[in-house]
């Protein structure tokens, strides 16, 4: 049996600052934008995300069922966007709960800014040698 590998992207975009505005699901609608996990029509993405945000802030995990009775979609909607996000390194599964991979938001962008700080050094060092042939 062959084992898939996937690999971790996550794209970082420009999205003009939101005013400032004392609403949190804005500025997790904000940070979910930037992290290139979907736009403002993907309202299951925004749901799944915004609760598994909530969820870390409680320090909890949560089921793709419960995900499923939040956003009042198929299972199959949760499942394909939690899937997504574990692929990206934003989300892992611990048994049957989902978490953030840090398992707070920022503790999880601290761990994926690492990961990219890692991946530039390794590339550098790699068009160094490059460059010196």
């Amino acid at each position: 049996m062959v084992q898939r590998r996937y690999y971790r992207q996550i794209i970082i975009r420009y999205v003009g600052v939101p005013e400032p505005k004392e609403n949190a699901d804005n500025e997790i609608d904000y940070v979910y934008q930037c992290l290139g996990l979907g736009d403002e029509r993907d309202d299951v993405g925004r749901h799944v995300f915004r609760a598994l945000v909530k969820a870390g802030m409680r320090g909890e995990g949560i089921l793709s069922r419960d995900l499923m009775q939040l956003s009042e979609v198929s299972q199959a909607a949760v499942i394909y966007h939690l899937n997504s996000f574990q692929r990206s390194g934003l989300v892992i599964k611990d048994g049957r709960n989902y978490y953030l991979r840090g398992r707070t938001l920022a503790a999880t962008l601290e761990e994926m800014e690492n990961d990219m700080q890692r991946r530039f050094g390794h590339l550098k060092a790699i068009a160094r040698k490059i460059e010196e042939r």
